[in-house]
């Protein structure tokens, strides 16, 4: 059953990055792109090592986190 979550898990990130990729513009900063990269590994790390509830839900609230700081200074750019 876990194997199974992990390959879904996996899945879903390969679909969002194929999207971030198609619809990225050439004028994006590498920094966004490093924050919203490091915030999407964290979520991910967070399902992974959800056995262990504080480490998951704490890497999972980071990733979070860091995202939304990737959005808002996307926003703040525009």
């Amino acid at each position: 059953m876990e194997e199974l979550w992990l390959i879904i898990a996996v899945g879903i990130i390969a679909i969002a990055v194929a999207i971030a990729f198609l619809t990225r513009k050439k004028k994006q900063a590498i920094q966004d792109d490093a924050l919203l990269t490091l915030g999407t590994t964290l979520v991910i790390l967070g399902i992974i090592f959800g056995d262990d509830r504080l480490v998951g839900y704490s890497f999972i609230g980071v990733g979070v986190l860091l995202s939304i700081i990737s959005a808002i200074r996307g926003l703040r750019k525009k």
